[in-house]
């Protein structure tokens, strides 16, 4: 177990298993709407399932559809529950935001250092809290 200073973009309580990837991503391609599924054959995570687990890639790539992707995912139940960043593309974001105002739903988005992002490589589950700026790694 190792705790982590992080910044809470996008905050909620959960813990939810982690899938870890160490390249950039991009949303609009990279995932299967309807399943969750990673399709993009060149990321790391490819065919891995994000639905319900905090995803950590280092930063968006792409598109400037990857909101809209994202808000989709949330709508169909197939988002991630969380995602991790080294620094989160606004683009990103927005889907986040826009579905915490239309379908009140949340979901959380977390920022860390390049060092504490690498060290995520390996961990199972992530814990992230709501009102506090630490996340636990187990």
């Amino acid at each position: 177990m190792v705790e982590l200073n992080c910044k809470n973009v996008i905050s909620d309580d959960i813990t939810a298993e982690l899938v870890y990837a160490d390249k950039p991503f991009s949303f609009v391609g990279g995932v299967c709407i309807q399943d969750g599924i990673v399709q993009d054959y060149r990321h790391p995570a490819f065919k891995k399932q994000i639905t319900g687990k905090i995803f950590a890639f280092p930063f968006g790539k792409g598109s400037s559809g990857a909101g809209l992707v994202l808000m989709e995912m949330l709508r169909v139940g197939t988002a991630p529950a969380g995602i991790i960043n080294i620094r989160t593309d606004p683009v990103i974001l927005t889907g986040p935001l826009i579905a915490k105002h239309f379908y009140n739903q949340l979901l959380p988005v977390i920022n860390l250092s390049e060092e504490d992002f690498a060290s995520l490589s390996g961990h199972k589950t992530i814990q992230i809290f709501k009102d506090k700026e630490v996340l636990i790694a187990n």
